[in-house]
């Protein structure tokens, strides 16, 4: 110790500097690191998200028999209330309600809204942490996506959003003016190409915190007060998501992305049945449905607040090669040809297009209308008995009333 003491120091005052949100009662990030085991998957719930994170947990546990554990997280007293924490407690087995600023200082994090994610995996006592998002909903045992061979590779798996509002250029430009040395990833990223302003989807994030610690400690560095208030949520559109796969970016560890674009999930346009609406749908490594964001609503962001006729899907797509990817980027353009040997952009080889969102009315068309199967519409569908169930719960808990959770059947939803 006489002779590394020096460095230990060191060590501890760098990372005080860098991480002051973690040693919390704690010598270092050493102590939070030792107590990680098993896989589990973290919600994070204020009183606005509450009847979201029950169906969604339902979902999981009463119609998919998901047996992983989960730990639900909320900021201090005042974001989730005691009688609501108390529900989640005793509606299903295996779930943990916790504090995160019991676990890390929130005098430095001073968390709100979506900034609480990384923090939440961070605090988690999940070696093998998958993040879900509230109203996130799974068409497959979630369990499925530690099988999945991208995220055996690296540790840390990611999903692409949708291919949205193209020629944005503040984004790619902080990009490039903090990351002197970067991976093969964003040179080739729709950001970086101008193609779309959004990367990644952060409804569901996993991260092997064994493998990927340092990685998502800078995750978490992009989301604290005087980084996100300085840059990282002035500079990206969204729920901030970029901070995930930038952040490993940051320190050069690897991650990987599931191959497929954001999708749809829904029902077919009225006026155009080559176009599906609904919600933003995420496929397998296989090519199938497996989970969606944007809960059980025909289009929330336009307030059409009828739920959805689960029957249809749409790939977002994801491997285009056509010439408009490279010529948006006239540097990225010429590297392409040089190593194809072309002499001009039009003896590039085309492919079809991705399919085309309409944002405002959450359509997307341009690809093959897939069906979804009598299974995967039984679960999709059979969500919303779940959610009136939720629905009418938390209306009671506002009125001061006390429900229980387990007076309810929530394998068939009937109360």
């Amino acid at each position: 110790m006489a002779k590394t003491r020096p460095e230990i120091d060191f060590f501890l005052k760098l990372e005080k500097r860098l991480y002051p949100w973690v040693q919390y009662g704690r010598v270092s990030s050493f102590s939070l690191h030792r107590t990680y085991k098993g896989r589990g998957i973290v919600y994070c719930a204020g009183n606005g998200q509450f009847e979201f994170v029950v169906t969604s947990i339902q979902a999981i546990r009463s119609r998919l028999k998901s047996t992983l554990p989960i730990q639900v997280f909320y900021i201090g007293d005042g974001d989730l209330s005691e009688e609501r924490r108390k529900y989640l407690r005793e509606m299903t087995s295996d779930i943990e309600v916790l504090d995160v600023t019991q676990f890390l200082d929130n005098d430095y994090m001073q968390l709100a809204g979506w900034s609480i994610k990384p923090f939440a995996m961070l605090a988690s006592s999940f070696e093998e942490v998958m993040f879900v998002d509230a109203d996130a909903y799974f068409l497959q045992d979630p369990a499925v996506l530690y099988n999945d061979p991208g995220y055996q590779a690296t540790g840390a798996l990611f999903f692409y959003d949708r291919t949205l509002f193209p020629d944005w250029r503040d984004g790619p430009n902080f990009i490039k003016s903090m990351l002197p040395i970067m991976s093969s990833f964003p040179p080739k990223s729709r950001m970086l190409n101008l193609l779309s302003a959004h990367e990644q989807e952060s409804g569901v994030v996993l991260i092997n915190k064994r493998k990927r610690f340092t990685g998502l400690l800078a995750i978490c560095k992009m989301n604290g007060k005087w980084e996100r208030d300085l840059y990282t949520y002035r500079v990206f559109h969204g729920d901030k998501a970029e901070s995930f796969w930038i952040g490993m970016e940051m320190v050069q560890e690897p991650y990987t992305f599931m191959r497929t674009y954001g999708s749809a999930i829904g029902e077919l346009r009225p006026d155009n049945d080559k176009s599906v609406c609904g919600a933003q749908l995420h496929l397998d490594h296989l090519g199938r449905p497996l989970w969606w964001n944007g809960g059980l609503y025909r289009n929330k962001n336009a307030n059409v607040n009828r739920n959805l006729d689960f029957g249809y899907w749409m790939s977002g797509g994801g491997h285009q090669k056509h010439r408009e990817y490279f010529t948006r980027d006239k540097e990225t353009m010429i590297k392409v040809l040089i190593e194809e040997g072309l002499s001009s952009s039009d003896q590039l080889k085309l492919e079809p297009r991705d399919g085309d969102w309409d944002f405002q009315e959450s359509c997307l068309a341009g690809a093959p209308v897939q069906k979804l199967t009598e299974r995967e519409k039984t679960l999709a569908n059979g969500y919303i008995q779940i959610d009136n169930i939720a629905r009418a719960d938390g209306q009671k808990l506002i009125r001061g009333e006390r429900p229980d959770p387990k007076a309810h059947n929530w394998e068939t939803a009937t109360a």
